[in-house]
């Protein structure tokens, strides 16, 4: 993983409507491939129908696109952050297109944006900023559900709340260590826990009657991948697939730390934002590109 990668010529194009979708001709990128990125992307979020990849870029605080038609370009840069407050987690996609991005904060600045079809974009007011946000998911009745933790006396208060643009934020599930995805799947929310090293399945209609899904070690953000298994990434280079079984394998491996997936079903391809954690020798952050059969 460690090969230096060709550079990608970036042309960051601000797009203020709707996505188009990809000429019918275009070649179908399914891998494996390592795309080298000027920027950190944390969470993905594929978008089937304009078939198009949105990437919230951690390192530049703005959210970028990848077709395979276009490549890479820039969908919008985000609300000034104080420094080093920014730290983009998880993002999704509102059927009116409105793209909603969580930012870490760092105990600090913790906060929630947003950016409207066309162009203009907000930070959702009222929140708690010392809230470590990095988890969310869009519920199929449109709910909003985010996984946020807090720290007190060097001791990790974690949890899921109920979220709206408008500035409320209702916990329904507590008690958690340090949640990072959180993925809505049907009448059901998924949690990842990765100090617990645990995944729980929550019932939409009461959360907190939450049960273990699955072990496993150090689960990242969630996606929803083949066959209705869940999709989860490792700090150790790895991408479990959780089937409903409750058999656990690894999908793929030999990345630096996977974070956020997506998964192009039409395709069968799987999308991941690999980050280099090892700055010794110069850092460079890819999106993978691994074909699923």
């Amino acid at each position: 993983m460690r090969a230096i990668a060709l550079a990608l010529a970036l042309a960051l194009v601000v797009c203020a409507c709707e996505n188009p979708i990809p000429p019918e001709g275009a070649a179908i990128e399914r891998g494996p491939k390592a795309i080298a990125l000027d920027a950190d992307a944390n969470g993905l979020r594929w978008d089937a129908a304009s078939k198009t990849l949105y990437l919230a870029d951690d390192q530049n605080n703005r959210v970028l696109r990848w077709t395979d038609a276009e490549g890479v370009s820039l969908v919008a840069n985000l609300p000034p952050a104080p420094p080093d407050g920014a730290g983009l987690g998880d993002l999704v996609r509102l059927p009116d297109g409105t793209l909603v991005v969580v930012r870490f904060g760092g105990g600090k600045a913790g906060d929630v944006v947003f950016v409207r079809p066309d162009g203009t974009s907000g930070i959702v007011p009222g929140l708690d900023p010392e809230r470590r946000r990095i988890g969310l998911t869009l519920a199929q009745d449109g709910q909003l559900y985010v996984a946020s933790f807090v720290r007190r006396n060097n001791v990790n208060v974690g949890s899921v709340a109920r979220l709206t643009l408008e500035g409320t934020e209702q916990e329904v599930i507590g008690a958690l260590q340090k949640p990072v995805g959180v993925l809505a799947v049907g009448d059901a929310l998924f949690v990842s826990d990765q100090l617990a090293g645990k995944v729980y399945r929550a019932p939409l209609a009461s959360p907190q009657d939450y049960t273990t899904y699955a072990t496993l070690p150090n689960p990242d953000l969630l996606a929803l991948g083949p066959d209705g298994a869940l999709l989860t990434g490792s700090r150790h280079g790895q991408v479990f697939r959780i089937n409903p079984s409750g058999d656990i394998r690894v999908l793929a491996s030999g990345f630096q730390q996977p974070r956020g997936l997506a998964f192009d079903a039409d395709n069968r391809r799987l999308f991941l934002a690999d980050h280099d954690g090892d700055t010794s020798n110069g850092t460079t952050h890819f999106l993978q590109i691994v074909p699923v059969e």
